[in-house]
């Protein structure tokens, strides 16, 4: 029982930034910013409680910074007819450049930040922050499966022509898209900083770029991309734990952290694509 929790653990704020993924991707914006603006809320999130010494607003604060500035930067774009991939690419690098430039000038490093105000019981952290993060997947999903609104979304790639054909504005919807994906992926950076009490820097570990992997293997499908979530945070449970094993023992420690990885790249390769 108590596996299953930490597998439960891990796997909730993964599958809230896959849901955030796959709304992207369903508006033909795939959003390759997640990892940065994960470490950018959970920064927001660190320096706004340090020095207000309020955690709930500072957590509102960072989701809507972070929402707004992916909010102004998706508009510019559009209206200049940029290349969306590229501007995503782009609004990763600054998020992480952004994070570096003032942690220096705001604490001084750039390194990993901790303070006496920033202190959380880890479980109950966990507990609240899995809560909240299903909470939202679940809400998400039916709303795109069974809402005016999903339905807009979900089509908002595939077939602009039948939205603006019906007086919706499908550049509108794209833009919504983009707004979503910030505001999940800062919520999850604030709750990792949460769990540890503290902003590590690179902190979402490359969960940005397993919730892509996760969207992919799962074809879009709700259901199937909730299958490749669960199968990532199992491979990552087992990275962890599998140290303890007398059989693992003597394995280098960075190749038992990179089995989520290498399980991604594998089924990725294995698994054939649709026609």
């Amino acid at each position: 029982m108590n596996n299953l929790l930490q597998i439960l653990n891990i796997a909730s704020p993964l599958l809230l930034i896959t849901i955030a993924a796959l709304i992207s991707e369903y508006a033909g914006r795939m959003a390759m910013f997640l990892d940065g603006i994960i470490n950018l809320g959970a920064f927001l999130f660190y320096t706004f409680a340090v020095k207000t010494g309020l955690a709930f607003p500072s957590i509102l604060i960072s989701v809507l910074l972070c929402t707004l500035m992916i909010f102004i930067a998706e508009r510019i774009a559009s209206l200049l007819h940029g290349n969306m991939f590229l501007v995503s690419l782009a609004l990763n690098i600054f998020c992480s450049a952004l994070v570096t430039l003032l942690s220096a000038q705001i604490f001084g490093t750039r390194g990993v930040l901790y303070s006496p105000d920033f202190k959380f019981d880890p479980v109950t952290a966990r507990i609240y922050t899995s809560t909240i993060c299903l909470g939202i997947s679940i809400i998400t999903i039916i709303i795109l499966k069974n809402t005016r609104l999903g339905l807009s979304i979900r089509i908002s790639g595939s077939d602009t022509q039948v939205l603006d054909g019906r007086g919706i504005s499908s550049d509108a919807i794209k833009s919504l898209s983009w707004c979503i994906t910030a505001a999940f992926g800062a919520f999850v950076g604030c709750s990792m900083a949460l769990r540890l009490s503290s902003f590590v820097p690179g902190m979402s570990g490359g969960r940005g770029w397993t919730a892509l992997a996760a969207v992919f293997l799962g074809k879009k499908n709700p259901l199937l991309v909730l299958l490749a979530v669960i199968v990532f945070a199992l491979c990552e449970y087992l990275s962890t734990y599998i140290q303890n094993i007398s059989f693992f023992a003597n394995m280098p420690s960075s190749i038992l952290l990179s089995l989520p990885y290498l399980i991604a790249l594998l089924l990725i390769i294995i698994i054939p694509k649709r026609k």
